[in-house]
C-alpha cells in the first residue's frame, strides 16, 4: 500500500512548478525510504533526529542506506535539542551533541539545532506556522537559517 501511495503521490499528482517538495518520512530504513530511494528521483535527503543515542542508531543506518543508494544527504538537523526553562537555564533533555557528532563522523553537513519551544506547538495548533505567525521569534530565525543552509547545500548538487 505504501509503495502504491508513493507512486501515485509522485507520478499522478500535477504539482505544477515547484522549487522543492519535502516529504517527511518515519525514522529508519524501512520500505518507505527504500521505495523513495529506488523508485523516485531524489535530489537530496535531510535527516532530522533527536540527540538520543537510540535515535542516532537509526540515523547511522539511514546515512549508510542513502550513501549506498547514491542519495545525496544535504545535512543533519538536531530536533528537540534542548529546552530553555523559565529560569533561563538550558536543559538537554535528550542528550547533547549527538547529531552534530554523527554528522562529523560521517562527514555530513550539520544544519543546526532546533530547541523545544511551546510556541511551535501553539502556532501549529492555530494552523499558522511560527515562521509566518512571528517571523522574528528565535525559533523562526533558526528555521529560516536552516532553510537557507539546505538551499545552499541543494545548489551544490
Amino acid at each position: 500500500m505504501v509503495t502504491s501511495a508513493i507512486k501515485t503521490f509522485t507520478q499522478k499528482v500535477n504539482w505544477k512548478d515547484l522549487d522543492f517538495i519535502i516529504i517527511d518520512m518515519p525514522p529508519g530504513t524501512g520500505d518507505t525510504q527504500l521505495t523513495f530511494s529506488q523508485e523516485i528521483k531524489i535530489d537530496g535527503a535531510i535527516i532530522v533526529s533527536t540527540p538520543q543515542e537510540v535515535a542516532l542508531l537509526d540515523v547511522k543506518r539511514g546515512i549508510k542506506m542513502f550513501d549506498k543508494l547514491g542519495v545525496k544527504i544535504l545535512g543533519l538537523i538536531d530536533n528537540m535539542s534542548y529546552f530553555i526553562g523559565d529560569d533561563g537555564k538550558q536543559y538537554n533533555i535528550f542528550g547533547e551533541g549527538g547529531v552534530k557528532k554523527t554528522a562529523e563522523e560521517f562527514e555530513k553537513e550539520f544544519l543546526g539545532e532546533i530547541p523545544i519551544d511551546p510556541e511551535i506547538g501553539k502556532s501549529g495548533d492555530e494552523g499558522k506556522p511560527i515562521v509566518e505567525k512571528n517571523p522574528e521569534h528565535v525559533i523562526s530565525r533558526i528555521y529560516l537559517k536552516i532553510a537557507r543552509e539546505i538551499k545552499n547545500q541543494y545548489l551544490k548538487i
